[in-house]
């Protein structure tokens, strides 16, 4: 595949997402995954196992830094040669507003227009998926249409009401599309994953029209109009998804990982996903520790006990003290004998000795990043 026949935009989030305080100091593209993973680095992996080395990303100004932080150079995504090109464009308009200002398509138009790329794919962050985009593209090429999108058939309890549901014909292509009604009579649903495939001279021309408007649209808000008027065709997807827009959903996208199926599901052998490299000592497992189904990253030290959790990098678990079905970022420390039950513990938080932490499974808990726990906590 010819590396500049294809150009990428790379976007974070549409709509307002209920992420607790996960999203007071980050973007939903930095949030971690299984681990040692940001969300963002999935989508990234799909261009670079695509060849794409034509990136632009777009991003809201507030809390950009950790995007910045995680991306560096892209060297790990094929982004960092002589001849890739990867942009961050940064927008000041509030995250849950539809509507953008005159910045936004400045700098998307801009880099369409000198990307001089025949094919232009647009995919975001809050969509949890590894897919093989050469697939997309060899389809949306033997199609009439000047743009394909990408579906997953859910249940109604996975999709949020900024999701955008597809009525599509029995030849595979967009009749109409609507934001989804959690009222709604069904049980499966065709949702938009918000993955287009457009030709880039044609793209080029909508957006012109749409910087235009008074109040011009942010660009999957336009792409999924364009996909219902000109009859895009809807490529199925079948494998592994998770749609992002809630703590549960994000606390169960990470519960799922310790599932077998749905883990291999996701981590295909042949769609390798590529993260920030940090060269660390493995996590030790000391005598008195005791794990079960959990995954951990490295650099970790483990002395107490461990079920149903996922772990990040260079966290310390102290000796008595119990972790259960929870989410720990980097750098936690949960002090002796202090008991962690489904919760979404973030980034430096200490634990203090013989506190408990006790959420559900249906509401984990979340606990701010860098707090200091000194009393119990239980919902």
């Amino acid at each position: 595949m010819k590396i500049d026949k294809y150009s990428a935009i790379l976007g974070n989030t549409v709509g307002f997402h209920d992420m607790s305080s996960l999203t007071n100091h980050r973007p939903v593209a930095s949030l971690p995954f299984g681990g040692k993973y940001r969300l963002i680095d999935f989508p990234l992996s799909s261009l670079a196992n695509a060849g794409i080395r034509s990136v632009f990303g777009i991003f809201q100004q507030d809390n950009i830094s950790s995007v910045f932080d995680h991306i560096r150079s892209g060297r790990e995504w094929g982004l960092s040669t002589l001849l890739s090109h990867y942009y961050l464009g940064i927008y000041n308009t509030r995250v849950e507003s539809s509507t953008v200002g005159d910045e936004y398509y400045d700098q998307l138009l801009t880099y369409l227009r000198r990307s001089g790329s025949n094919q232009t794919v647009a995919l975001n962050c809050d969509v949890l998926i590894n897919i093989d985009l050469n697939q997309v593209f060899h389809l949306h090429n033997t199609t009439e249409q000047p743009i394909t999108v990408v579906y997953k058939k859910l249940h109604k309890e996975n999709i949020s009401d900024v999701n955008s549901i597809l009525e599509i014909d029995e030849s595979d292509h967009v009749k109409s599309h609507k934001l989804f009604d959690p009222k709604s009579d069904g049980e499966l649903f065709n949702m938009s994953t918000d993955i287009f495939v457009a030709d880039t001279p044609w793209l080029i021309e909508r957006l012109e029209e749409e910087a235009q408007k008074e109040h011009p649209q942010k660009l999957r808000y336009v792409l999924r109009d364009l996909a219902a008027q000109e009859g895009a065709f809807a490529y199925e997807y079948t494998g592994y998804l998770a749609n992002i827009y809630s703590v549960e959903s994000y606390y169960q996208a990470n519960k799922d990982m310790l599932e077998s199926q749905k883990f291999y599901s996701l981590f295909t052998p042949n769609q390798k996903i590529y993260t920030k490299v940090k060269n660390e000592e493995p996590t030790y497992y000391a005598p008195s520790s005791k794990v079960s189904r959990s995954q951990f990253a490295s650099g970790s030290i483990v002395r107490g006990q461990v079920f149903n959790s996922v772990v990040s990098r260079n966290t310390d678990i102290s000796e008595g003290s119990s972790v259960k079905d929870s989410i720990l970022f980097p750098r936690v420390k949960v002090g002796k004998n202090a008991v962690v039950e489904y919760a979404i513990v973030d980034k430096s938080v200490e634990i203090a000795e013989g506190v408990v932490i006790r959420g559900t499974a249906e509401h984990p808990v979340v606990v701010r990043k860098g707090e200091k726990v000194t009393e119990d906590i239980i919902s």
